[in-house]
């Protein structure tokens, strides 16, 4: 009722400013900017320009707001066409003093082929901060993901020919998946991704938010090599509609109340698809307390350092909670609470994990279902079980920092 009344209050307001023409430019240093960054040169390009037509549609900061909304879109020309050059636009969207919608271009990078860098991302997040200095900024970043595996990394990698996963099809065809930083050059069998660590050095401001929605970044390694980068962290531990995460009430969440309601806007994710049918109800969350992360590595290194043979069993990974259904070639994604169970921890070692867990994870939901995929044991964070077979991927995950607090792959 609250969140109702303050609603038709702001609405009264922008009704009364726009009537009246007084609205002047805010000056100074904003309260909070929410930055979208959209890594759309892909096959998700209709989508993400969808996503923003549902952001312009909410209730937007008028000029005179110490608050904005900032977005950097880099679309196709032309739906499916990966070769002709589409210069990247930073804009800025809020309400005018009719009452409408505006859509100022910031900014048009005529000189940026790649937006999928570590470079060019640093270079846009350098413009908004100088453009709109704050004193909080959130982000969202849209495009394909991969929990970040190494790049193009999937099931079939390091395994000799003869021995290739012959992946199951679906009884039916699942809807279409977003699958950080993604971009197709020249066609979509050849794609640049950015990689996790260079993700994290390149954002040149501390975040209170950051929002990703990219499939299966809700790994603990994400989350951990992030936590210094912003205080609170919102993933999907699975894979992501196409639809994305919610941008219809996006800048009500974040801006209508003194600070972000991270909490209702996790919420408000989940009912939507856990409202959908069949295969479309298919969805999970998960919002991270970055502070807490360090807490959670150590009592789960306690739980390693006593069960470590365990990690040796065969039957390990069909035992353990996935997150990955049936026939996706992304097979490295398990319950972090689950595989400590599945080691063998102690009763009391749960109880420290699960103490850690409900600090650093203070909200997830999970559908029954995510396509083939039950989820029933879920604890909002996957992990990486190490394999003798993947030497190339256990270097990877080795280099990570949740990998050396934790030393998981030896």
């Amino acid at each position: 009722m609250h969140r109702i009344k303050s609603y038709l209050i702001l609405l009264a307001v922008v009704f009364l400013v726009g009537c009246n023409g007084i609205e002047r430019p805010f000056k100074g240093t904003y309260d909070q900017v929410l930055v979208y960054y959209g890594m759309g040169y892909n096959n998700l390009s209709g989508n993400l320009k969808t996503n923003l037509d549902q952001l312009r549609s909410d209730v937007l900061p008028g000029l005179s707001y110490d608050k904005a909304i900032v977005a950097f879109c880099h679309n196709v020309a032309s739906s499916g066409n990966y070769s002709t050059p589409s210069a990247p636009v930073l804009m800025r969207f809020f309400r005018g003093s009719d009452g409408k919608p505006v859509t100022d271009t910031l900014k048009v990078y005529d000189d940026m082929t790649l937006s999928a860098s570590k470079e060019s991302i640093r270079r846009v997040l350098n413009d908004v901060r100088e453009l709109f200095p704050a004193h909080r900024y959130g982000m969202v970043v849209s495009s394909h993901g991969t929990g970040w595996l190494p790049p193009r990394y999937n099931a079939n990698s390091e395994v000799p020919h003869t021995m290739r996963l012959a992946l199951p099809k679906p009884a039916q065809p699942w809807p279409e998946t977003k699958a950080i930083g993604n971009q197709y050059v020249g066609s979509s069998a050849n794609s640049t991704w950015v990689e996790l660590p260079d993700f994290a050095r390149a954002i040149p401001m501390h975040l209170d938010y950051l929002i990703l929605d990219t499939c299966l970044s809700g790994a603990v390694e994400v989350a951990y090599e992030l936590k210094d980068v912003c205080d609170r962290l919102i993933v999907s531990p699975a894979e992501i509609l196409t639809a994305g995460m919610v941008y219809s009430t996006l800048s009500w969440d974040m801006f209508a109340g003194k600070d972000p309601d991270l909490d209702t806007y996790c919420e408000e994710y989940y009912q939507y698809y856990d409202s959908q049918s069949g295969s479309y109800r298919s969805g999970t969350i998960t919002m991270v307390e970055c502070d807490k992360m360090d807490a959670l590595a150590e009592s789960f290194r306690a739980i390693l350092d006593a069960h470590r043979d365990a990690l040796k069993d065969s039957e390990l990974r069909s035992a353990v909670q996935r997150y990955f259904y049936g026939s996706s070639a992304l097979r490295f994604f398990y319950d972090l609470r689950d595989l400590g169970a599945r080691l063998g921890a102690s009763a009391a070692e749960l109880e420290r994990l699960d103490a850690a867990l409900a600090a650093a994870v203070p909200y997830h939901a999970e559908t029954p279902t995510f396509f083939d995929l039950s989820l029933d044991r879920c604890c909002g964070l996957s992990v990486y079980i190490p394999e003798s077979a993947r030497p190339q991927l256990n270097d990877y995950y080795r280099s990570l920092a949740w990998n050396r607090a934790t030393g998981l792959v030896e």
